[in-house]
């Protein structure tokens, strides 16, 4: 995926324009008048409590990470970006909600490269069983958006360094299990050890494991000028996580309302 598939979503976002929610929590007023930039994409509700004036429209919480998941759950919102909220609080309500263990992959655009990258929770992708569900719902939701999907799944070492210790060993043959999982599956897979420059052109890249994860993303978006378009939550409902490290939420709310536009056509078909 490149620059132009991202400029497709966000001219389909702000054509949907849908009702966005977005989660804030001891928010300055700077934090409040940068969310005004986010309105291009949707028509945005906050929650929680924005703290100074605001002419957006809000309700106001005590616990916005449990009425942000209500109002979605409830339908009176189209889609739901994290925004500044705590993200062990938000992913606790939401896991309970709606009964679903969080996965996520985060939407990056680096230098005209797009692509999907996950595990990035800290403590998500322990098992090789969650980063090939991950790998698959990646795909999966890729797919629905038209792009036939490459993936590229890491692991610790080169398949050369089999030997040297056993957290290596296992990491590399859960790699090649992975890969060659996704394989039978019908997409187009490949494992490249601790080859991450060999990822690029990749669209779906799944790491190690989330710490691992969470650095390549961290180091991409804070010290490579990266962009973070959110991490869409895989689930039936529309959540987007979005890390509080940045100044901007435009992206997140813009892919939310993109996913608001698809669901809404994929309904009517």
């Amino acid at each position: 995926m490149d620059s132009i598939f991202v400029r497709s979503l966000q001219e389909k976002a702000r054509a949907r324009h849908a009702r966005i929610g977005i989660g804030i929590w001891n928010a300055d007023a700077e934090l409040i008048a940068s969310l005004q930039s986010a309105t291009e994409y949707a028509d945005l509700l906050l929650v929680g409590d924005p703290c100074c004036d605001c002419s957006l429209d809000y309700v106001a919480s005590k616990e916005p990470w449990k009425e942000l998941v209500s109002l979605l759950a409830a339908g009176e919102i189209e889609g739901a970006v994290r925004g500044n909220l705590p993200a062990g609080r938000t992913m606790r309500a939401l896991a309970e909600q709606f009964q679903i263990r969080v996965r996520r992959l985060a939407l990056l655009e680096l230098s005209g490269w797009a692509f999907l990258l996950g595990p990035v929770g800290i403590d998500e992708g322990e098992s090789m069983s969650d980063r090939e569900e991950l790998l698959l719902g990646g795909a999966k939701f890729l797919q629905s958006m038209g792009v036939v999907p490459q993936a590229a799944v890491l692991s610790g070492g080169r398949m050369e360094d089999m030997g040297r210790c056993e957290r290596v060993d296992r990491s590399l043959l859960e790699g090649e299990l992975i890969a060659a999982r996704a394989q039978e599956a019908g997409l187009l897979a490949c494992h490249k050890g601790i080859l991450i420059e060999s990822c690029r052109g990749d669209d779906i890249v799944i790491a190690p494991e989330g710490v691992s994860g969470n650095l390549i993303f961290r180091t991409l978006l804070l010290l490579c000028g990266a962009q973070s378009y959110g991490a869409p939550v895989l689930m039936d409902k529309i959540f987007i996580d979005s890390s509080r490290a940045r100044g901007s939420f435009d992206g997140p709310v813009m892919l939310a309302s993109f996913m608001a536009g698809m669901r809404e056509k994929k309904n009517r078909e």
